[in-house]
């Protein structure tokens, strides 16, 4: 049996699909570690999943600057020394690095001791951990196939998909509406900004909660650091409206949406496919080459999504939209027809096997 490590991560886009990987791996009985940052989402979530952890030193790659750049450069190779001497420790045989800034060291590391080194791009435009590492890569697994051109080296590359928990898929409408206190018989719109949460989603789901004669639920996952602004802002939560800070039970989430407004990181319109459900995609501005709305409008151009383009809108124009969606149940349909369409359930043994070799 081989020993392999996740490398990568800093938000759920990157770690959730790592994981997903990983329990493939585990059930085929290797041994698999997180190889990750000390400060953010991944040293929480893997070794609540029973992933033995470890911290690797990375800086950002800098947006511009000389000195901003030798500093990189020379943390970069002190990251790839301090996990070249992890590698070997731990006996690792293969790493698969999933993204973030964090993955190029330890995936740099294998490469340089001979290891079978993949990396997995979620996203259409790659970002520039994986645009490093695809140079030294032995097999680049992508979500999009016009990725492929997008990344430079010569390695091989593969079209698995963004792979998901299958926890996901065995979310409750009637449970659901238990954990939230919402009625399982009443439509419900699932308003949530990803495992950080997001200001922009979060105001547009106050504004639903407040329209007058509202006709569905309003379940709204704001994010643990926005929880008391959103408190602040609806100090008395109206009826049929749900606010959680953070859950880790999406599946449950998705059971009892009718809709679902988000963000459109690949891991999440992955969530929508698996699970057959509408949306209404606010592509995050603060991205690597404005990429989520790449995302989105593939989803769109299926008919499993709307996109509301953040910039310059209009919110009572967004509330409307929201409204429009839930007002026409046929419309809601064929949108999560279209959505289950584009799953991609064997994403993960895909990649699983690819890791292996």
């Amino acid at each position: 049996m081989a020993t392999i490590v996740l490398a990568g991560g800093g938000t759920g886009g990157h770690v959730y699909p790592a994981l997903a990987i990983g329990d493939v791996l585990r059930e085929r009985g290797h041994e698999v570690l997180y190889y990750g940052d000390g400060a953010r989402l991944e040293s929480r979530v893997a070794p609540a999943r029973g992933y033995p952890f470890r911290a690797v030193e990375a800086a950002q790659f800098p947006r511009g600057g000389l000195v901003g750049r030798l500093r990189f450069f020379v943390s970069l190779l002190q990251g790839v020394v301090a996990a070249r001497a992890m590698l070997r420790e731990d006996g690792v045989d293969a790493v698969l690095g999933v993204g973030g800034y964090i993955a190029a060291p330890t995936v740099l590391a294998a490469w340089t001791l001979g290891k079978r080194a993949v990396i997995h791009e979620a996203n259409v435009v790659p970002g520039l951990a994986n645009q490093l590492c695809a140079r030294v890569a032995d097999q680049v697994l992508l979500t999009y196939p016009q990725t492929a051109g997008r990344l430079p080296g010569t390695a091989p590359r593969v079209v698995v998909g963004v792979p998901v928990n299958p926890a996901v898929l065995a979310g409750d409408r009637v449970e659901a509406a238990d954990r939230y206190g919402l009625s399982p018989d009443v439509p419900t719109v699932l308003l949530v900004g990803g495992s950080l949460g997001a200001a922009r989603i979060n105001e547009l789901a106050v504004a639903v909660g407040r329209l007058p004669g509202r006709t569905f639920q309003v379940l709204h996952l704001c994010g643990p650091r926005y929880e008391e602004e959103v408190r602040t802002a609806l100090p008395d939560l109206p009826p049929g409206y749900a606010l959680v800070p953070y859950e880790d039970r999406m599946g449950q989430a998705y059971a009892i949406a009718a809709l679902v407004v988000a963000r459109a990181g690949s891991s999440t319109l992955a969530e929508l496919t698996a699970v057959g459900k509408a949306s209404l995609l606010v592509p995050s501005p603060n991205v690597t080459e404005n990429h989520q709305e790449e995302n989105a409008r593939g989803l769109e151009a299926v008919g499993a999504a709307e996109v509301l383009v953040e910039q310059g809108w209009s919110l009572p124009d967004a509330v409307a939209r929201v409204q429009a969606l839930l007002d026409d149940p046929d419309r809601l349909a064929a949108m999560a027809d279209a959505a289950r369409a584009q799953a991609r359930l064997d994403a993960a043994e895909l990649a699983a096997e690819a890791v292996l070799g």
